[in-house]
């Protein structure tokens, strides 16, 4: 595991003076390879609607929803924690690294920083 967090240390998108990673450096095949997964793309679109920071709880209902053609309430916990768990181990790592979005794991949040990324999904 310590391997993987020196690669995702090193992959980490370069901050700009305010401190603040961007996606307006991102070659377009990256920014095509981010949206090109329909979850990816579903979770890039919900949180370019949000004008708030999102809980991956709260995306993962979401989500779940939209796969199911439901309403996230009625996301079952088991789905809920499915997807959670896909996000957060395949989508989550990209995105980072990228600069693309902003995770917070000290409160569960994740908020879109990616302003090109954001034009290409919604």
């Amino acid at each position: 595991m310590a391997a993987g967090r020196k690669f995702y240390r090193q992959t980490m998108a370069e901050p700009t003076d305010s401190g603040r990673s961007t996606d307006a450096d991102l070659p377009d095949d990256v920014v095509d390879d981010l949206v090109e997964a329909p979850r990816r793309r579903a979770l890039l679109r919900h949180l370019a609607e949000c004008s708030e920071p999102v809980t991956l709880t709260d995306l993962a209902a979401a989500l779940g929803a939209a796969e199911a053609g439901t309403e996230p309430a009625e996301v079952s916990r088991e789905s809920r924690r499915a997807v959670r768990e896909d996000i957060f181990q395949e989508d989550l790592p990209k995105l980072t690294a990228t600069g693309v979005v902003e995770y917070d794991s000290m409160r569960g949040t994740i908020s879109l920083r990616g302003e090109r990324v954001a034009e290409r999904v919604t």
